[in-house]
């Protein structure tokens, strides 16, 4: 695991742990955001691609991303805004995740497996807005094509 700076220790402090995937952890800060924390350098990899994206990406794509608060210059952790309503697994938003697949590709973005392959979403990389829009919440594995 990366070695926490005193700055990642306070954040955490008392927070709950929400998840943990093959390169990162995840603590909900309480306040509506989580705090992802890079476990090895491909973690630190997948910060970097999160950040670059959102913040590279056109209205019409980053509208789609989970919004990113704050982050680590060497991309150690990333903070962003927490979202709740889970992916419905139905026809109605399996097709709309296709339309947004081909949006992504259309961008020159490729989403990873578990977004891209709509057929049999990964539901835990999606959550929907209050409007019910889409918000990918994990795009670290998201490649430019």
């Amino acid at each position: 695991m990366i070695k926490m700076n005193p700055y990642m220790k306070r954040k955490i402090k008392g927070k709950k742990f929400i998840g943990s995937g093959g390169t990162r952890v995840v603590y909900d800060l309480g306040d509506g955001y989580v705090l992802k924390i890079a476990k090895s350098k491909k973690g630190i990899l997948c910060n970097k691609m999160e950040v670059n994206m959102y913040k590279s990406s056109l209205k019409p794509i980053k509208k789609y991303l989970a919004k990113i608060i704050d982050y680590d210059t060497a991309y150690r952790w990333v903070t962003m805004k927490k979202y709740d309503r889970k992916f419905p697994n139905s026809p109605m938003y399996r097709r709309k995740l296709m339309r947004l697949v081909k949006k992504f590709g259309d961008n020159g973005i490729i989403p990873s497996k578990g977004v891209g392959h709509y057929d049999k979403p990964y539901a835990p990389n999606l959550r929907l807005k209050r409007n019910k829009q889409i918000v990918i919440i994990d795009y670290g594995g998201f490649k430019y094509g």
